[in-house]
């Protein structure tokens, strides 16, 4: 049994009453059915229509965050170039990212009190939804919105993690993560280059990315629906009814991180692009969203008295608190390069559309290996700490490494940002299906939602801090590098001012008394300027990777929990298990409305 601050008791066998004679756990919150347990599970469950068609549903989930979020950002040059330009542009990335962090906390502690079923049917209904509005967006700001609404809904896509885990062995946890991770290779892979290729040969260009995501978040809808069963409200609240639960719902708290998070990222991507960091639209936003957060997190400790959206006691024990940090840190790299990554390579290795597209599948490549690998090192290896801590290690050394590339290090920088991201994959597996092992498993979802939540929340500061960084660095460099470069090749200074404006249309034949020599010399300083400017974001990545060391070396190896327990199971026709509420002797289960 383990209690918080409050003295609110979080985990206990309860003794059979009148009301609750089936009840296997009772906690402030829950009153959990013998029957929803991972117990006397029927044969041949796991090869039954709807345990199967459950997991092709969550692999097709995966798939539709992947092609939501890899090849739009990849693709944001041709679409501010064609439905732009804004000044707005990276809020295409940050939008995602955003949403991604609101929907971890609220899909993961809501889908554990009020069942997980209708979160995944409607989370990938709006991913459809999103992909609908941004496939017929005719502005920047329209697939803004779009993309808030995917990463509302790639918040339910990735909560696979905890879809998957509550239904299979403990052990195997690891296993079953990396197999839904892998069903998305083709995308995670090679979106980067399908990306280009679509936009260079199809009619619709970029927004057959989109059409794509509209066809597979369908089809995962329609399983869902069908074939994913899990414990229903009632199985979760034998004395409780949804109304009783709704009224100890954190709404406030809802309120606080949402609105807090949002003007505090906005506050960061403002600095130094639209207005300058000493400016009051700045620092008001910084400071009033900081101040937000911190509110939250005071109030959900101390001051709800109902359940709280962050369950503050998941983060009491040492080797959560250090498997987030550590999850923050491996997202902030992957989720940023996936921005700045096509950007560095323009720049540094400039070439075909499909030449780029290939150098930037790296991320997605590598990331996706390390996940395999680190599911299998998980799995076999129980000193998991030192996993976390070599994986940490390496993704410090290959990042501070990135600092050293120069225009023209195009294979040195692919083999150093191959293996920062194989790092950022093995962190990414350990986290996510290691962190919940040692927390109840009724508050699995709650547990990957805070993490989920913080590691997006997380990657969309650092995005914001690192695309920031570059666009300062731009700003002071690309002038500096490019003028005397250009003057000494010949071009008047009476042109300077419209070689600048040229150089981000791509149309610097077009400036007065420009010639070829002229043109290849302003290129070689910008690559230069763009060179310099991107060490200065590794730099500061360089000190995210230090924090995940730190917390590395703090976590606990999770060996001793890798058990046959099996959280939870599925109900209905599908999996050959009575229907939910109905228990085998044939009478049924307290239902409250």
């Amino acid at each position: 049994m383990a209690t918080s601050a409050k003295g609110t008791v979080h985990h206990q066998v309860a003794e059979p009453s009148h009301r609750s004679d089936h009840i296997a756990i009772q906690t402030e919150t829950f009153a959990i059915d013998e029957d929803a347990l991972g117990k006397n599970l029927p044969r041949n469950y796991y090869y039954s229509p709807g345990f199967v068609g459950t997991v092709v549903a969550l692999c097709l989930g995966n798939i539709s965050n992947y092609l939501g979020w890899i090849m739009p950002s990849n693709s944001l040059l041709l679409i501010n170039a064609d439905i732009g330009p804004s000044a707005n542009i990276t809020w295409v990335a940050l939008a995602y990212t955003l949403g991604l962090s609101v929907g971890f906390l609220i899909v993961g502690r809501l889908s554990d009190i009020f069942g997980r079923r209708w979160f995944f049917v409607l989370g990938n209904g709006l991913a459809l939804l999103s992909g609908i509005i941004n496939a017929t967006a005719s502005r920047v700001e329209a697939i803004i919105v779009g993309n808030t609404l995917g990463g509302l809904a790639g918040a339910v896509q990735i909560s696979f993690t905890v879809a998957i885990a509550e239904l299979v062995p403990n052990k195997h946890r690891p296993l079953w993560v990396v197999g839904i991770f892998a069903s998305s290779f083709q995308i995670a892979c090679f979106g980067p280059v399908i990306a280009q290729s679509l936009a260079a040969h199809t009619a619709a260009s970029w927004r057959w990315s989109f059409y794509l995501n509209i066809i597979v978040a369908g089809l995962a809808v329609i399983l869902f629906y069908f074939f994913y069963h899990p414990p229903n409200f009632h199985l979760l609240h034998k004395n409780r009814s949804k109304m009783e639960q709704f009224r100890r719902m954190d709404f406030v708290g809802f309120v606080l991180f949402t609105g807090g998070l949002a003007v505090f990222i906005m506050g960061l991507s403002w600095g130094g692009t639209v207005y300058p960091w000493g400016s009051g639209h700045v620092v008001a936003t910084i400071v009033v969203g900081f101040i937000a957060l911190v509110v939250f997190v005071l109030y959900d400790a101390y001051f709800h008295r109902g359940d709280p959206l962050l369950p503050i006691h998941l983060f009491k024990s040492r080797g959560y608190l250090a498997m987030v940090i550590t999850a923050m840190v491996g997202s902030c790299v992957y989720y940023s390069m996936n921005v700045l990554w096509p950007s560095q390579i323009a720049y540094l290795f400039p070439g075909t559309p499909e030449h780029n597209g290939w150098l930037a599948c790296v991320i997605g490549g590598a990331t996706l290996l390390g996940q395999i690998v680190g599911g299998a090192l998980c799995q076999y290896i129980k000193r998991s700490r030192w996993i976390l801590i070599g994986s940490c290690a390496s993704l410090l050394a290959f990042s501070a490494s990135m600092v050293s590339i120069q225009p023209g290090d195009e294979t040195k920088a692919i083999a150093l940002m191959f293996m920062a991201c194989f790092s950022v994959g093995i962190i990414e597996t350990c986290s996510l299906a290691l962190a919940p092992l040692a927390c109840p498993s009724e508050d699995i979802g709650a547990a990957l939602g805070a993490l989920g939540s913080i590691r997006s929340g997380g990657a969309a500061v650092a995005t914001a801090i690192f695309v920031t960084v570059l666009t300062n660095k731009m700003t002071q460099f690309v002038p500096a590098y490019v003028t005397p470069a250009a003057l000494e090749s010949g071009l008047p200074e009476s042109s300077l001012v419209p070689l600048f404006g040229n150089m981000t249309t791509g149309t610097l034949n077009l400036v007065p008394g420009i010639n070829p020599q002229i043109i290849a010399a302003v290129a070689a300083a910008n690559a230069r300027a763009a060179a310099d400017a991107f060490r200065y974001v590794w730099y500061a990545v360089i000190a995210f990777a230090v924090l995940a060391v730190i917390a590395a070396c703090l976590t606990i190896d999770y060996g001793e929990h890798l058990t046959d327990d099996i959280a939870r199971k599925m109900h209905g026709k599908t999996v050959h298990v009575p229907e939910q509420g109905q228990r085998d002797d044939g009478t049924l289960g307290e239902k409250r409305v």
